[in-house]
């Protein structure tokens, strides 16, 4: 077979099994190749410190083309015998030790890929490797430790992220929680939150990188649990949390992203952790001291080089539209599609929705410096122990959800901005927007199509319609003048006047969608297309 062609035999080589590629494997130099291909034997690596060796070998030739995903674990080591049972919070030189552990993985994973890219020179594609790098865990024994040690507020960082080396062959980056975690009374193993600027400042060292994806944040809404002790214990204190927005916003400007065009980012997962909650509880304020919210205005900058932008975050307006003291403009040259679910709480500790008056709390409190997780065991912890104790851990969580009705004084603004924004900014295909009031999933929202495509409710609506259409499923809520006309006015000027609303109620109950009516349009083929939810 060595002097049939190697695309000749490349093409034979893909009608066949996987188990006739490994039979076809030795023999020729050309069937090699071709199987090595086909196989796809090559195309993921699980890269570990104890394999690392392994990974060069096999990759420090043309293997390195076939080479599609690399997968790399980030952990600590569990807590041992020496460890201090009775305290329950980690001490300052602790969290350094884990900083600096977590920068040493990180680094590791950098040198080795980096080590491979140095030996193939320029002998392998740039930009093609997808890099998915799953977030810390750390192995506790709770029957020898408390629970004080499963729920940590601080956020892990990454030091020095300037020092890592370009990796030019990462056009795709994943920061994602573990999917084998169990669930009972807390994350087993303990789940370990990242600062949220690790998602720049890695994706900063990678000058080919085309899409970010993360799936982390669902442990900033643990707490409703019915015992009392469980209330306070698996709580994220607000001060690393609002320190993780506004540092993911200062990371933004230290780096260009140039190459960036997609990005899926989830920092509410697992969404039942940040949908199941308390609506009744006092919530912090996440933006001051800044007069805006600066997670919010970093997510809209970083929009404008964008492609697909797909967010599941909690925002404010800046996300769609610059503030007055803000002087930056809207521009979307290139973006094409963008998807949007906001949850019900704002970051400035208020609600999108309330309920019935005197019913939960309408105040919201600051962030001082006493909101940060105690260094040292205090009688509160001790206190909090002993309560969670006094039950089995077949555990109820809280969920009390009553805001059903807008807030207006926080939604008009925030869908004002969306409306604008898709006015002035591109076309679009779809629009929805829903609250999580609702255990059962169904959905708040509303929902835009524009001519030629399917409707987004066949019932109340007309499958490729000549006009726009525009379906408003807000139970008995009306938007006032001013905000109906813009968005009545989305699609207007590339599409024309003629436009079709409908205010039906729909079968899920009156005014309302199901949550995956909207969610369905995220894979409907026809781009472009938005959606806010």
């Amino acid at each position: 077979m060595d002097k049939l062609p190697q695309e000749l035999v490349d093409r034979i080589s893909s009608y066949l099994s996987r188990q006739d590629l490994r039979n076809t494997l030795f023999l020729s130099r050309h069937s090699q190749y071709a199987a090595e291909w086909y196989s796809a034997a090559f195309e993921s690596y699980v890269l570990t410190e104890s394999n690392a060796d392994k990974f060069l070998d096999v990759y420090s030739d043309r293997r390195f083309n076939y080479l599609r995903y690399i997968h790399f674990s980030t952990g600590f080591s569990e807590f041992d015998s020496n460890d201090d049972e009775d305290n329950c919070q980690e001490s300052a030189e602790e969290l350094e030790s884990l900083d600096r552990e977590f920068t040493r993985q990180i680094n590791f994973l950098f040198s080795t890929v980096d080590a491979i890219e140095t030996r193939q020179g320029n002998a392998f594609d740039l930009g093609r490797i997808h890099l998915s790098i799953y977030t810390p865990t750390r192995s506790v024994n709770k029957e020898k430790f408390c629970l004080h040690h499963t729920f940590v507020s601080w956020r892990v960082h990454l030091l020095l992220s300037a020092t890592l080396p370009q990796l030019s062959s990462i056009n795709y980056l994943s920061v994602v929680t573990p999917d084998q975690i169990f669930y009972s009374d807390g994350p087993d193993p303990a789940l370990r939150m990242l600062d949220h600027r690790i998602l720049l400042d890695i994706s900063n060292k990678l000058p080919n990188l085309h899409s970010l994806t993360c799936m982390v944040g669902g442990g900033e809404w643990h707490g409703n649990f019915e015992n009392e002790g469980l209330q306070h214990i698996p709580r994220d204190c607000a001060g690393p949390r609002r320190d993780s927005r506004h540092d993911f916003g200062k990371a933004l400007f230290e780096g260009a992203l140039a190459s960036l065009r997609r990005v899926e980012l989830d920092f509410l997962y697992p969404l039942d952790r940040a949908d199941y909650i308390d609506q009744g509880q006092s919530l912090p304020n996440l933006v001051k001291p800044a007069a805006f919210d600066p997670f919010s205005t970093s997510l809209r900058l970083l929009s404008y080089q964008l492609r697909s932008m797909k967010l599941c975050v909690t925002a404010y307006e800046t996300l769609f539209w610059p503030t007055d003291g803000d002087s930056s403009t809207p521009a979307w040259p290139n973006l094409e599609s963008i998807d949007v679910m906001f949850h019900i709480a704002a970051p400035s500790g208020s609600w999108y929705f309330q309920g019935l008056p005197g019913v939960g709390s309408v105040e919201r409190f600051d962030v001082t410096n006493d909101m940060y997780p105690p260094l040292t065991t205090t009688d509160e912890d001790t206190q909090d122990d002993a309560m969670s104790m006094d039950e089995n851990w077949d555990l109820q969580r809280r969920i009390v959800q009553f805001r059903v009705t807008p807030n207006e004084k926080l939604l008009i603004p925030f869908l004002t901005a969306f409306a604008q924004a898709l006015y002035a900014g591109f076309d679009t295909t779809q629009v929805t927007e829903f609250s999580n009031e609702d255990p059962a999933g169904l959905a708040w929202g509303v929902a835009y199509r524009k001519p030629g495509v399917k409707a987004f409710d066949s019932w109340n609506g007309e499958d490729f319609c000549a006009s726009r259409q525009l379906w408003w499923r807000v139970a008995r809520w009306r938007p006032d003048s001013e905000l109906h006309e813009l968005f009545r006015q989305i699609g207007k000027d590339r599409y024309g006047d003629e436009l079709k609303e409908y205010w039906d109620a729909y079968m899920a109950g009156e005014g309302l969608s199901y949550r995956d009516d909207f969610k369905m349009f995220p894979n409907m083929p026809e781009p472009p297309d938005v959606y806010l939810s």
